[in-house]
């Protein structure tokens, strides 16, 4: 019995905690963690700033909403922020209250009607806002809206414009002043009538405490609860300020790699390797570290190897850092929208636990998060320039005895392992497993177990001592959002009826003791199947030597087995039709040994799951050996060959016309 709970636990054994309590130093009067009630777990959204940046417009802020809807929002994404640049020029343009107006060209129908579009969707509106008072508000001296003051009577002369980014024409606000408190308190109202449910305060420094209080305190007086956010680069001795200020924070510049086509850089992604493990304490739920945006889903235009893409968003997740897309949401590709909705993988992001740093060595890093059900969730990084093993040994987790590994990128059980877990990782690339002690397994039936039969299910768990009752839930997604069944029972066990074929479902059992509940663990099974599973999303080959290729794919729900299909192209693009070259391979990877390096030709794969029922359509293809160089240089030899034959042709043909005409010459005049 063990050996069949060991792995079905593991399938989907993803915590998500109760909340954690830290204490933190209280400005005056408020405490944005508290009084706002959000950030239980790491917001998960996109944001304008690294695809669209100087030209957001009220038609891309909405294409953005109608995909994070389609795509992401099952996936728990829920925040379309739009950040900077959708004002007229702060120099010289402002509303009536002296606050930035909104430009009419970029946002024709305004604010309040693109925030209700997005609400529409069932998401939240984000929005940005820098510190200080604009210069035209200082110029033209507008009123402060609900007050006798003018802009003039808030500035702090003594420190004039404030320097922040873009800002360099927004003066200082002295708080000490009449009115100076009012006038954040208007924009924040402003804010709230657009419906807004996030707010960016960008250009945060030490010496801008007094705003961030500022805005705090305006933000808790409009009644909505409202995200704050700081950015950026923020300096770790006033966490206990930005902690009871905010719901994030920014530990470093921007990840976005200025000054190049490229949206990121791995260069700029490995620094947050030492900021992940520096800031870890201070994560917790109210208030999340956050990394930057996530940009590993425009291709190419990212400007990282699909290897770097993996290794950044396993960073983010095991760090439970803010998880935004930064990526164009209108052309993404499919290898990154795999990336950002593994179910899993966003599963130890919300797992609300921070990851900490195991080991950090000259080639690699490894960070684990440790769970309350008694699992792990272990990330291993190789941050070196060839291929690496990377090593985690259980005795420095403080795991005694065997522990059983999941794969949580390929959603793959590896076995029970006695002593730790190797990995042989590419340059920048990473592993992310989920280790659960064989000592933790307690409950039944088999997690990830398949042929449930829907109509009459028992789940059961070990009772817990001075327990009054257990409150069981079952759900479709592994964040519990979409519950399908919530009951409290006394007896550690329960009865789930009427649940679909073809369905992956997560159940969250709690002990409840004198009105409090304890999380006992989240698990999961599988019902019946009957249809046959979707195609993969994606599929890599990279080529391990001259006669071998291997393939790496996602695997699908439902799908037992997989079949393998290849073809060949030429040089110019001729190519055979696919062939099966393999069937029945159980786990999602495989290796052709039979794929022999050759000029000009290109393998070219595609990949089928199966069922029971049946194969699926096959995936997108994936290419090998890429000869697009080769072929230039083939297709520059053949064109030089045939020009050379056509000028070596016309030459011989102008000496034969010239040599006929000289004959003809000579016979004429004899």
């Amino acid at each position: 019995m063990l050996k069949k709970l060991l792995p079905a636990f593991v399938s989907c054994s993803i915590a998500l905690t109760g909340v954690f309590t830290f204490s933190t130093f209280v400005p005056k009067e408020v405490s944005a963690s508290s009084y706002n009630e959000l950030g239980d777990r790491p917001f998960m959204g996109w944001s304008s700033w690294s695809s669209i940046r100087r030209n957001p417009t009220e038609e891309k802020i909405k294409a953005a909403a109608d995909v994070l809807a389609a795509k992401f929002k099952s996936h728990g994404y829920q925040y379309v922020n739009l950040d900077d640049y959708y004002m007229l020029d702060w120099r010289t343009n402002v509303d009536k209250y002296g606050r930035w107006a909104v430009d009419p060209k970029k946002f024709p129908n305004g604010m309040k009607a693109l925030g209700d579009y997005i609400h529409s969707k069932d998401l939240k509106f984000g929005y940005y806002v820098t510190l200080g008072i604009p210069k035209a508000a200082v110029d033209q001296n507008t009123p402060i809206e609900g007050t006798p003051y003018h802009a003039k009577d808030i500035v702090d002369f003594s420190i004039g414009e404030k320097k922040n980014f873009n800002y360099e024409k927004m003066y200082a606000i002295d708080f000490s002043k009449p009115g100076a408190q009012e006038f954040i308190d208007s924009w924040a109202k402003l804010f709230a009538s657009y419906g807004i449910d996030y707010l960016k305060i960008d250009g945060v420094r030490n010496q801008d405490i007094a705003d961030v209080e500022a805005w705090a305190k305006a933000l808790k007086k409009t009644g909505r609860p409202i995200h704050v956010e700081l950015s950026n680069n923020l300096d770790i001795k006033h966490i206990d300020t930005w902690k009871s200020l905010s719901n994030g924070w920014r530990t470093d510049h921007d990840v976005e790699a200025y000054g190049t086509p490229y949206l990121a850089s791995w260069k700029k992604v490995v620094r947050r390797f030492d900021d992940v493990a520096q800031w870890q304490p201070h994560a917790g739920p109210g208030g999340w570290n956050d990394l930057d945006s996530l940009n590993v889903a425009n291709g190419s235009k990212d400007g990282l190897t699909k290897d770097e893409k993996f290794s950044y968003v396993s960073l983010w997740a095991i760090a439970a850092s803010q998880f935004v897309i930064g990526n164009d949401l209108t052309s993404l590709d499919d290898f990154g929208i795999s990336l950002l909705t593994n179910d899993e993988i966003l599963g130890v992001n919300q797992s609300g636990v921070a990851g900490k740093r195991l080991y950090k060595k000259s080639d690699s890093q490894v960070f684990y998060q440790s769970l309350p059900d008694g699992s792990y969730n272990i990330a291993l990084f190789n941050t070196s320039k060839s291929n690496t093993d990377v090593t985690v040994k259980w005795k420095d987790l403080g795991i005694q005895g065997s522990a059983f590994v999941r794969d949580l990128w390929s959603h793959q059980d590896l076995g029970s392992m006695e002593d730790g877990f190797t990995a042989s990782i590419p340059t920048h690339g990473s592993r992310m497993i989920q280790v659960v002690p064989a000592s933790s397994l307690t409950v039944s039936p088999e997690n990830g177990a398949t042929e449930v039969n829907p109509s009459n299910l028992s789940l059961n768990w070990e009772s817990q001592l001075g327990t009054d009752k257990y409150h069981i839930q079952v759900a479709t997604d592994v964040s519990m959002k979409n519950i399908v069944f919530d009951q409290m029972e006394t007896l550690p066990t329960v009865n789930v009826k009427d649940l679909d074929h073809d369905t992956a479902y997560y159940w969250k059992v709690s002990s409840v003791s004198g009105g409090a509940e304890t999380q006992i663990g989240i698990y999961s099974f599988n019902t019946t199947s009957t249809s046959v599973p979707a195609a993969t999303d994606w599929v890599i080959a990279d080529r391990k030597s001259n006669d071998s290729v291997s393939l790496t794919w996602n695997p699908t729900f439902g799908a037992d087995s997989y079949t393998i299909y290849r073809k060949k192209g030429s040089l110019f693009g001729l190519s055979s039709e696919y062939e099966q070259i393999a069937s029945n391979v159980p786990a999602p990877n495989f290796v052709d040994q039979t794929a022999e390096l050759k000029n000009g030709v290109t393998y070219s794969y595609k990949v089928s799951a199966n069922n029971a029922i049946g194969e699926s359509n096959k995936s997108n293809a994936a290419l090998s050996d890429d000869q697009s160089t080769v072929r230039l240089t083939a297709l520059l030899i053949v064109s030089f060959t045939l020009l050379a034959i056509a000028l070596i042709f016309l030459i011989a043909r102008i000496k034969s016309k010239s040599t006929k005409e000289i004959e003809l010459v000579t016979k004429r005049a004899s």
